[in-house]
């Protein structure tokens, strides 16, 4: 579970991590792991430590498939309710 801390740094969290890369799917549509990992090298040392974390949240919220072939993400656009 996401829960604010005291101490949470809000510039390297696992939120920013997973907008940064919702940002770059979405202007790119399809992105391999390797260059949506080197897309979070503006957070700093904690990126590889967020990152599988910040994958894991957008999938489970449906924002992205991921392609075993091709060893990439798509990013999946939410449908509009009528």
């Amino acid at each position: 579970m996401i829960r604010p801390a005291k101490h949470l740094d809000l510039n390297t969290c696992v939120l920013r991590a997973a907008s940064i890369l919702l940002l770059k799917l979405q202007s790119a549509r399809v992105c391999t792991y390797a260059d949506l990992r080197a897309s979070l090298s503006v957070i700093g040392e904690d990126a590889d430590v967020n990152f599988v974390h910040a994958v894991h949240l957008i999938f489970l919220l449906g924002r992205v498939e991921y392609h075993p072939q091709t060893d990439s993400l798509e990013y999946m656009q939410a449908e509009k309710a009528p």
